[in-house]
């Protein structure tokens, strides 16, 4: 998978509320994954994956977060809990 960060990711708790933002960084990312699937009866019954996502959070700089990110991910988190 491969792209760029342009809009806030947000991640959602159980009940649907916001978790967490990501605010925009303008960079991009390439990782790989891969997903395994069992079907049945033409529907998908089981799903696996196997995601890299500590390689795409540093190449994003999700990790380490800089102490300006992480104002910057608050801001975001209070923007989308109000949104």
């Amino acid at each position: 998978m491969s792209g760029r960060h342009v809009n806030t990711f947000v991640s959602y708790d159980e009940t649907g509320r916001p978790a967490q933002a990501f605010p925009a960084t303008g960079k991009s990312f390439a990782v790989t994954q891969t997903h395994w699937l069992r079907l049945r009866d033409g529907k998908v019954f089981e799903h696996w994956a196997n995601r890299d996502d500590l390689t795409q959070a540093a190449q994003l700089g999700w990790v380490p977060p800089t102490p300006g990110y992480l104002l910057r991910m608050a801001r975001a988190l209070r923007q989308a809990r109000h949104s």
